[in-house]
C-alpha cells in the first residue's frame, strides 16, 4: 500500500478528535441532535486549524444512519463511503480551480435533484474566496434559499475577500490558531500510536515553526521521520526547520542584556553557519525575551523553562524597559527583513543597536541637527493674523446670507464686495530684493449708466458671427485656466458680441461682483480669447437679472433706428440679386432683437 502522509492518515474522523475548536464542534453536534441544521455554513480561519476536517465530519454526520450523540458512527455504509470519498451526496469543490460562473451554474442546476443515498446533499466549497465576482453573484440566490435537502459548507482562509452578501446568508464559525501545548500534545499522541521515540524539545521546535497550524506541524513531523525513521531528535529538528539551538539563543539574549555586542555577533554567526535563518533567530529572541519578562513581572521561578544554568538569576536585575526596547527593536528588524534580500544585515544591525547603551543612543540623537524653533513673537503674529482671517470669513458669510434674502439688484444698484470685507494687513518684507512693477489692469464697467451705454454700443454692432466665435473658443478656455478660475467660467455666458467687444452675463450677483473685482482674471480671460479667436475682444459684464432689462430698454429706444437699418440692408441685397431674397441672418438678428413678434413677409 502506498505511503500516506501523517496529516491525511490522522485526519480527525469525529468532532471529539478535533483539537482546540471545542466551541465550534459542540455547536455543530447540538445542531444535528436537535434537528436545527442551517442551509449554509461558513468556516473561516488560518490554515491547518480544522476547517475542512469539520466540514467533512459534519457532512458525514448529516447522512449517517446510526448517529451516536451527534457524532457519526463511522461504521455504516454512508460513513464508510464518506471516508473513502465515494459518497455521491457529498461533493467537495476546490474553488481555486473551479472559480468560474459556469461551474457555479452547474451546481445551481443540480441542487434541485434529491439525494440518492443519504438525507442531505452537502456541497463543501473549499477556499471559497477564490471565486470570481460573477460566480459569487450566481451563487447568491441558491445560497439564500436552497432546497430543503441541500446544505452548503464554505471554507476560507481569507474572510475579508468574501463578499458581505455571501457572509450574511451563512452561519459563520471562526476557527482559531491551535496553541503550542495542544500541538505538542497531538504530536505526542500520534507518535505514541506509531511507536516512534521523540524528544520533547524537538516537538517544541516543530510547534513553534507550525505557528498554530496542525497540518503544518504534521508535515514537518513527516519530514523529520523521512530524515530519521527511528526517532524525532532535537538536533534534526533544528537542522530541518532552520531554528537555532535554544541554549545558544539564551546565550545571545544574555549577551544583549549585558551589552556585549561582540559575544552576541559571534554566537549569532555560529547559528547562521549551522543553518539557522535570520527570521527564526529573531523570532526565538522575541519569544525568549517575552517569557523572561513574564517571569520577572510575575515573580515565578521556573528555571526548568530555560536550558542555561542560573538563567533567571542572571536576568532578574535587568530593568524591564530593557526588555521592552529589545522586543521593539527585534520586531522592527523582522519587518525590515521583508524588504531586503540580504537577510543577515537587519539581524546584525539589531544586535549592535540592542547591545548599545541607551545613553549613547540619546547622545547620538541629540547630535543630530535640530531645526530651531521660531520666536514667540512670530507665533503671536500668526495667531493675530489667523484671528483676523476668521473674522473676515464670518463677515463674508453674514453678507452672503443677507444677499440671499434680498431681491436681485437693479441696474442702478451695485454692491461693492471689497468695501464690506475687512482686509488683513500683510506683514511687509524686511528687505525686498527688487521693486515689483504692477501690470496695468483693465477696468471693467459695471451695470451703471456708463456700463449700459457700453452694452448698447455692443448691441448696436452685434453680429452672430462674433458671438459664435466667442462660444467656439469657450471649451479652449476651460482647458487652460486653473481649477479655481474655471468656477468663474461656469457662471459666465457670452450673450452678445460685436467686432471689438463681448457682453457676458453672470448668473449670480455676488459672482458678478467678484469677477468685476478680479481684474487679473479678466485680463487673462481677455488674453486667452484673443489667443484662440485670433481677434481682440473687450469684456463687458452684466448680471443675469439685469441682462433682460438692459436688452429690453435697448430695443425700445433703438427700435426705429434698427428697423431702418435692417430695411436698408434688405434693399441693398435685393438690388444685388435677380430674385428678391431675404438674408436668413437678418431674420435671425431681428428675432434676437425683437423676439417672436417679428413677422417675415416676402
Amino acid at each position: 500500500m502506498a505511503y500516506q502522509a501523517l496529516y491525511r492518515k490522522w485526519r480527525p474522523r469525529t468532532f471529539d478528535s478535533v483539537i482546540c475548536q471545542e466551541a465550534i464542534t459542540d455547536t455543530l453536534k447540538n445542531a444535528i441532535k436537535r434537528g436545527k441544521v442551517s442551509h449554509a455554513f461558513l468556516f473561516a480561519g488560518p490554515r491547518g486549524t480544522g476547517k475542512t476536517s469539520c466540514a467533512k465530519i459534519f457532512a458525514k454526520a448529516l447522512n449517517c444512519t446510526n448517529l451516536q450523540d451527534g457524532e457519526p458512527c463511522n461504521e455504516c455504509a454512508n460513513c464508510l463511503a464518506a471516508d473513502q470519498g465515494s459518497m455521491p451526496d457529498i461533493m467537495e469543490i476546490d474553488a481555486a480551480s473551479n472559480n468560474g460562473v459556469d461551474e457555479i451554474r452547474e451546481i445551481r442546476d443540480k441542487v434541485k435533484y434529491a439525494p440518492t443515498e443519504g438525507k442531505y446533499k452537502v456541497y463543501i466549497i473549499d477556499e471559497v474566496h477564490m471565486l470570481s465576482m460573477g460566480a459569487f453573484n450566481a451563487l447568491l440566490k441558491t445560497l439564500e434559499e436552497p432546497p430543503e435537502h441541500v446544505v452548503f459548507i464554505l471554507a476560507t482562509t481569507e474572510l475579508q475577500k468574501v463578499p458581505a452578501t455571501i457572509i450574511s446568508r451563512t452561519q459563520r464559525y471562526n476557527f482559531k490558531r491551535i496553541s503550542k501545548a495542544d500541538l505538542e500534545k497531538r504530536m505526542k499522541y500520534i507518535l505514541d500510536q506509531e511507536n516512534i521515540k521523540y524528544e520533547d524539545k524537538a516537538l517544541a521546535v516543530i510547534a513553534q515553526v507550525a505557528d498554530g497550524g496542525m497540518r503544518d506541524a504534521l508535515s514537518i513531523l513527516d519530514q523529520l521521520l523521512s530524515y530519521e525513521k527511528e526517532s524525532v531528535n532535537y538536533d534534526d529538528a533544528l537542522q530541518i526547520t532552520g531554528f537555532a539551538d535554544r541554549e545558544n539563543i539564551e546565550k545571545i539574549l544574555l549577551a544583549l542584556l549585558n551589552q556585549d555586542a561582540g559575544q552576541a555577533l559571534a554566537l549569532t554567526q555560529n547559528e547562521l553557519d549551522q543553518g539557522a535563518s535570520s527570521k527564526n533567530i529573531l523570532d526565538e529572541l522575541i519569544d525568549l525575551a517575552t517569557k523572561s519578562l513574564m517571569i520577572i513581572k510575575t515573580g515565578e521561578d521556573k528555571q526548568e523553562t530555560f536550558l542555561t544554568a542560573d538563567f533567571i538569576t542572571q536576568i532578574k536585575d535587568i530593568p524591564t524597559d530593557t526588555y521592552y526596547r529589545l522586543i521593539d527593536l527585534a520586531n522592527k528588524a523582522l519587518n525590515d527583513l521583508r524588504y531586503t534580500n540580504q537577510q543577515q544585515i537587519p539581524l546584525e544591525v539589531f544586535l549592535i543597536v540592542a547591545s548599545s547603551p541607551v545613553k549613547e543612543q540619546n547622545n547620538e540623537s541629540l547630535a543630530q541637527p535640530v531645526v530651531s524653533a521660531q520666536p514667540a513673537s512670530t507665533n503671536t503674529d500668526l495667531q493675530a493674523e489667523l484671528a483676523a482671517l476668521k473674522k473676515q470669513v464670518v463677515d463674508l458669510t453674514q453678507k452672503m446670507s443677507e444677499l440671499a434674502n434680498k431681491p436681485s439688484l437693479s441696474t442702478n444698484q451695485v454692491f461693492h464686495l471689497d468695501t464690506a470685507v475687512p482686509k488683513v494687513a500683510s506683514k511687509p518684507a524686511i528687505k525686498p530684493l527688487e521693486k515689483q512693477t504692477k501690470k496695468p489692469v483693465r477696468k471693467v464697467k459695471k451695470t451703471t449708466a456708463e456700463n449700459r451705454k457700453q452694452v448698447y454700443h455692443v448691441l448696436e454692432n452685434a453680429t452672430r458671427k462674433d458671438l459664435e466665435t466667442i462660444k467656439n473658443v469657450w471649451p479652449d478656455l476651460q482647458s487652460v485656466l486653473a481649477v479655481s478660475e474655471k468656477a468663474v467660467l461656469d457662471v459666465l455666458e457670452p450673450v452678445a458680441a460685436s467686432p471689438d467687444q463681448v457682453v457676458m452675463k453672470c448668473k449670480y450677483t455676488l459672482w458678478f461682483e467678484n469677477a468685476s473685482a478680479d481684474n487679473d482674471l479678466l485680463g487673462r480671460l481677455t488674453d486667452y480669447i484673443e489667443k484662440f479667436a485670433k481677434h481682440s475682444y473687450e469684456i463687458v459684464l452684466v448680471p443675469d437679472g439685469d441682462w433682460l432689462a438692459v436688452r429690453k430698454e435697448f430695443v425700445e429706444s433703438h427700435k426705429d433706428e434698427l428697423l431702418a437699418k435692417k430695411k436698408q440692408q434688405i434693399e441693398i441685397q435685393t438690388e444685388k440679386s435677380d430674385e428678391p431674397k431675404v438674408d436668413p441672418e437678418v431674420i435671425n438678428k431681428a428675432k434676437d432683437l425683437f423676439g417672436d413678434v417679428v413677422n417675415v413677409k416676402d
